[in-house]
């Protein structure tokens, strides 16, 4: 290619971040620029240069992901990812990828995952479309409970900046660890957090933080929010987007979809990265008024050890599959795997017994925290039966309940 690639110091970062804003369409101010810097991983990044000058980026986030059953393992989070339009076709996101691949191998990380900018582009390189999301609107007026839901023992309180900065961090790990398919948010993100810089508002006040305490001092849920003022012809229609909402008990979770429903001079409410099995709909008097405005995709994961990533999980009942899988980038992961695993442990090894089931390493990544059930997979073309069963018995393993979900972006 006449490419180099090879990591970066702080001395590149301004180069390193416009090259970034020209690939992704966007001017970044100083302070943004400064921003990312801070929570920048040095020693994970990677540039493109031809010759002295920055023609593609990269980096990745040391994080610790959730699975089914409740286990963590840690991943390599793929980030920052761009290539100029010059230099577009020369090969340059390959090799900037499978350096990762070897970074991430090299850190004893079974797994890489990202959030894809374009959802075209991954699958070539192994990954697979692991946990989708929900937006929802809903008018307030239309927000009241069904008589007797949830009823709440509970108080609520609001938060000035100094105690969220010690309270959310603690709390958001305890929900992360009861949510298959979150990350962990490493310091940098809680201390942008905290000073909500003027870029990040979009337009909208400062965020305001709520807590549940089901006794004084268990915090048990968070509220996040942020105001847009609206006053047309006079009366208030203020749209309020809820950026974050933890229930850690249903009790929680009610007696914060009930503040959120009731404050005053708010016309829309906009719930943004809600779990696609939210039971907040079941909860209302008129759950149609509850419209779902979007659904999108978020985590995309990649197997790279696909022993180790399958015996880190848990499964929902106890089975044996031989999965017969192909890798074009990842010779080891090509092959026959038998995994025997249950809800109190898994080991997944090479075989040579008959397969069950054939299906990309992109496809098993897409069902690993049990995003979509195989048999979704096969009417789709992508995973072939090879014993009859084989996909109910896969189903019934790789469920997770709750949905995955991960609502943070790195």
């Amino acid at each position: 290619m006449g490419i180099e690639i090879r990591p970066i110091t702080a001395d590149h970062w301004a180069e390193f971040g416009r090259v970034m804003g020209i690939a992704f369409g966007e001017t970044q101010g100083d302070e943004a620029l400064a921003d990312h810097q801070r929570g920048f991983e040095f020693d994970r990044s990677m540039a493109a240069f031809d010759g002295d000058r920055i023609v593609g980026t990269g980096g990745a986030d040391s994080l610790e992901l959730t699975l089914p059953g409740l286990t963590t393992i840690p991943v390599g989070g793929l980030t920052a990812i761009s290539v100029l339009p010059t230099h577009r076709r020369r090969g340059i996101l390959r090799a900037m990828i499978l350096r990762h691949f070897e970074d991430v191998e090299a850190r004893g990380e079974p797994v890489s995952a990202l959030g894809a900018s374009e959802s075209v582009i991954y699958g070539r390189f192994g990954y697979g479309l692991a946990t989708t999301y929900a937006d929802y609107e809903i008018d307030p007026r239309h927000g009241a409970f069904l008589s007797g839901t949830a009823a709440d023992g509970g108080r609520l309180r609001m938060l000035d900046p100094e105690e969220a900065a010690k309270v959310l961090p603690g709390l958001y790990d305890r929900y992360r660890r009861a949510q298959p398919g979150e990350v962990s948010r490493k310091p940098a993100w809680w201390e942008l957090y905290g000073r909500d810089p003027e870029w990040l508002r979009d337009g909208f006040t400062g965020h305001v933080d709520v807590v549940y305490e089901s006794e004084p001092g268990r915090v048990d849920g968070w509220v996040s929010y942020r105001v847009q003022q609206r006053w047309p012809e006079g009366l208030p229609a203020n749209v309020v987007r809820v950026r974050m909402l933890v229930g850690l008990t249903p009790q929680a979770d009610a007696a914060l979809w009930r503040y959120i429903l009731s404050l005053d001079l708010a016309g829309t409410i906009q719930l943004h990265a809600r779990p696609v099995d939210d039971p907040g709909r079941w909860r209302l008097a008129d759950p149609r008024r509850l419209r779902t405005t979007h659904v999108g995709d978020h985590l995309w994961v990649r197997l790279l050890d696909l022993p180790a990533s399958l015996a880190a999980r848990r499964y929902a009942t106890d089975g044996r599959l031989v999965l017969e899988v192909t890798d074009a980038l990842r010779p080891r992961n090509q092959g026959r795997f038998l995994l025997e695993g249950g809800p109190d442990g898994a080991s997944c090894e090479p075989t040579g017994a008959d397969a069950d089931l054939a299906l990309d390493v992109a496809d098993l990544g897409a069902a690993y925290v049990g995003g979509v059930r195989p048999t979704v997979l096969a009417r789709a073309g992508r995973v072939v039966e090879l014993r009859p069963g084989a996909l109910r018995r896969a189903d019934a393993m790789l469920a997770s309940d709750p949905a995955p979900l991960c609502t943070t972006h790195f």
